[in-house]
């Protein structure tokens, strides 16, 4: 199944969109769909990899829908950390800010390193 991916890299450069190719979420096993997330993901984010809920409009508007975003686990206690990731880290917060109560997005953590979106929900 063919699916596109958002990569956002920790510096001004605007996000690169990609199309993947992914095995059949719904009748694969998930140790394929593991395997083929994570051979797509790691070359970008580095090892570990970290699945995260975010609410995030691919093409960009405010047309919100639930979406997998994927980071480095370790980004912020890798000796140096990984830098502040602006893009990724307001998509990781938005959930928090509309839905849960928060108001000031610094009280919030941030996305350290490389973030990879999926375009709708990947992880089951």
């Amino acid at each position: 199944m063919k699916t596109r991916i958002m990569i956002m890299l920790p510096s001004e450069e605007p996000a690169e969109t990609r199309e993947v190719e992914l095995p059949d979420l719904f009748k694969a096993s998930p140790t394929r769909i593991y395997a083929a997330l994570k051979a797509i993901i790691e070359p970008i984010t580095g090892y570990p990899l970290e699945h995260v809920n975010v609410l995030a409009d691919f093409a960009g508007g405010k047309n919100f829908r639930h979406c997998d975003m994927f980071v480095n686990e370790l980004g912020h206690v890798v000796k140096p950390p990984l830098p502040r990731n602006e893009e990724a880290t307001a998509i990781y917060r938005r959930n928090a800010l509309m839905h849960q109560g928060y108001t000031d997005p610094e009280e919030l953590p941030w996305i350290a390193g490389p973030a990879v979106l999926f375009e709708h929900t990947v992880w089951h």
